[in-house]
């Protein structure tokens, strides 16, 4: 029987909140108004947020995406360090919460989820459900993720997403935003093919047939755009629509939570 506990899963692109050409580095302003965005807006949600400067360039220098390689120096040690960079992260944005008197609960992401090979599992989301009830909010992160096999990889903030929608049980997800750096999905203008034209709205069977625009990315361990329209389709299985939203643009992460319109991308779901 479907919950009727409505939530929305919200997702702060590591690259919003971080400068990934600069390691370590915080957009404080941007971290600040994020906050007082959903801290006004008040709704029942969960954070997720990307690793960003914090930890896409550690995970590269020790190959973490890749697994166990003997080959690669002090990799052990860089899994530890990657996942405590993360850490530190979170902890920065759990701190703005807190100083406004928000309630908020870091959830590690490495404690609750676990691979055996391919398949990504969790004995429970209590924990979760369970601050949502008593009123706090969940902040989840991109965090590396160790593997039965005897291995570890990473689990990113979209793979978080997906299997949230997926084993939820006491709440329902009623849509899922992706607050970005650009203003949604970009295709190529096909008369124009220098140009490109933002998807204000499609469906969730129109995705595979979208020419995305390439416009460039930084580095990105997770898989770029085009790795997050992956989790996107699969998100839309779930019969969940999602929202992608320039995070930058002030204002915008909040209309987004109480569902004001906006000039961005909606994908809806096919009945």
């Amino acid at each position: 029987m479907k919950s009727n506990k409505k939530i929305i899963l919200l997702k702060l692109g590591g690259s919003l909140l971080t400068d990934k050409n600069k390691p370590f580095s915080i957009r404080k302003e941007v971290v600040k108004s994020a906050v007082d965005q959903i801290i006004e807006a008040n709704e029942k949600l969960i954070i997720i947020h990307g690793g960003g400067s914090f930890g896409h360039p550690l995970a590269k220098k020790y190959s973490v995406s890749k697994g166990l390689d003997k080959s690669i120096p002090n990799q052990i040690y860089g899994i530890a360090e990657t996942h405590q960079s993360m850490n530190k992260f979170n902890t920065y944005l759990i701190n703005q919460f807190l100083e406004k008197k928000y309630p908020v609960l870091s959830i590690q992401t490495s404690s609750i989820f676990i691979k055996d090979s391919d398949i990504i599992s969790t004995n429970s989301l209590d924990v979760i459900e369970t601050a949502l009830d008593l009123g706090i909010m969940p902040i989840l992160y991109g965090d590396i993720i160790l593997d039965k096999q005897g291995s570890f990889s990473i689990i990113s903030g979209d793979q978080i997403i997906l299997e949230l929608c997926r084993n939820l049980t006491k709440y329902y997800v009623s849509k899922v935003v992706f607050a970005m750096e650009s203003d949604g999905l970009y295709i190529v203008d096909e008369e124009n093919k220098n140009n490109c034209n933002l998807v204000t709205e499609c469906y969730s069977n129109e995705l595979d047939n979208l020419n995305l625009a390439d416009l460039g990315q930084k580095i990105d361990v997770t898989g770029g755009i085009k790795g997050k329209l992956n989790f996107i389709k699969s998100i839309c299985k779930s019969k969940i629509p999602v929202q992608l939203i320039n995070g930058l643009i002030e204002g915008y992460i909040h209309k987004s939570l109480k569902n004001q319109i906006l000039n961005c991308t909606n994908i809806l779901i096919n009945e």
